[in-house]
């Protein structure tokens, strides 16, 4: 069959060959260092979004927490009344006796 003019097996074999390597080499992943470097560069984007959402997000906590005690402080009255009121009773007890 080689003698129809066209390549042999061999040239193909060697050709083939030739291609497989090239293609393994451009293909082949990178040193972890450089992996590590191209991943925080297209990173980057995306942890600068997460900080502002960490942000906002601590805005809202701390804007819901003071709306929680301003309602807690209506609907509750304070120890310090509850206690105000109880020592005096106790203090007209002892006179008393």
């Amino acid at each position: 069959m080689a003698g129809n003019g066209g390549p042999g097996f061999g040239t193909g074999l060697l050709l083939g060959a030739a291609i497989g390597t090239l293609v393994g080499l451009l293909l082949a992943p990178k040193p972890g260092e450089e992996t590590r470097a191209q991943m925080l560069e297209r990173t980057a984007g995306l942890r600068g979004r997460a900080e502002e959402i960490a942000v906002e997000a601590r805005e809202r906590v701390r804007e819901a927490i003071e709306e929680g005690r301003a309602v807690a402080s209506r609907i509750m009255p304070t120890q310090d009344d509850g206690v105000a009121e109880e020592q005096p009773a106790a203090g007209r007890e002892q006179s008393a006796t």
